[in-house]
């Protein structure tokens, strides 16, 4: 009976490990804050373009569930906040984030940085 018990006792908690090990997220932050803007002349079109795109499939994917624009910038572009979709497939909010990073914008035009947050800041209405 008592090594029926502790048999029973090692499978529930290698369950729990296994479960609470494939619940945590492989993303290092589930936010990132966004901003691209021109700086003098225009925005990048292409790159910006590439950055409307790829944030857009993620919403429409549910790999981000949240993004709040913060501001437009008088040469073109935004800065943004993201975060990570509830019901995300595994994996899709770090390919998201690879893909933004793989974006290289005309650095005598734009100014373009990704920064990994805990959360968004929430806007709060007046």
């Amino acid at each position: 009976m008592q090594r029926t018990l502790i048999g029973l006792t090692a499978a529930l908690l290698s369950l729990a490990l296994n479960t609470a090990a494939s619940a945590a997220p492989t993303s290092t932050a589930p936010g990132l804050e966004i901003y691209i803007g021109g700086i003098g002349p225009g925005v990048d079109a292409a790159a910006f373009r590439k950055v409307k795109l790829a944030l857009s499939t993620a919403l429409y994917s549910s790999t981000i569930d949240y993004f709040h624009v913060d501001g437009y910038g008088k040469e073109g572009g935004f800065s943004a906040c993201i975060e990570q979709g509830r019901f995300a497939a595994e994996g899709s909010f770090d390919k998201l984030i690879k893909s933004l990073k793989a974006i290289k914008p005309n650095p005598a035009t734009t100014a373009y940085n990704l920064n990994p947050v805990a959360h968004c800041s929430y806007p709060l209405a007046p």
